[in-house]
């Protein structure tokens, strides 16, 4: 994340972008902005590309099991995936992808919203099996899942 600054601003703007980052300072290194209190975590990227629609998705699951919780729409143990941006078109571009990918998208609301499945809130650990953490297949998280833990960090 901290790298954020190389990312081309006039090559994407007028683009959507996909920000499945987590502020992990132990692991990737602080970044000034945010440890100074400036800018939060998720408002990072969208504030280094102005131009550009940021949507944040797919920040919540373990890339391994994005394939192995991936299925068709209507099944009844398919996944939702929480999505937050301030574009209405870029979030129905992200939920047409998350939908194509086997998930649901559930719509948080604007990207300063994403602080509510951000690293340490119960949304972000909805498909971490509690006995493996990692462990593949991973467990899958309905909507009506994600509202409720969703609502636990309104809570705190």
């Amino acid at each position: 994340m901290r790298a954020y600054r190389q990312v081309p601003v006039d090559a994407l703007r007028g683009r959507i972008i996909i920000d499945t980052l987590n502020y992990d300072p132990a692991r990737q290194g602080a970044v000034p902005e945010i440890e100074a209190g400036n800018t939060p975590p998720q408002l990072l990227l969208q504030s280094h590309l102005p131009g550009s629609s940021v949507v944040k998705a797919f920040s919540t699951m373990f890339f391994r099991h994005l394939p192995q919780l991936a299925r068709p729409a209507g099944a009844l143990d398919r996944s939702a995936v929480p999505i937050a941006g301030d574009s209405a078109v870029a979030k129905t571009a992200v939920a047409t992808l998350t939908d194509s990918l086997g998930f649901d998208a559930y719509d948080v609301g604007p990207l300063a919203e994403s602080r509510r499945f951000a690293p340490g809130t119960p949304a972000q650990a909805a498909y971490l099996d509690p006995d493996g953490m990692f462990a593949a297949p991973g467990r899958p998280a309905s909507a009506v899942d994600l509202a409720a833990l969703l609502q636990k960090a309104d809570l705190s």
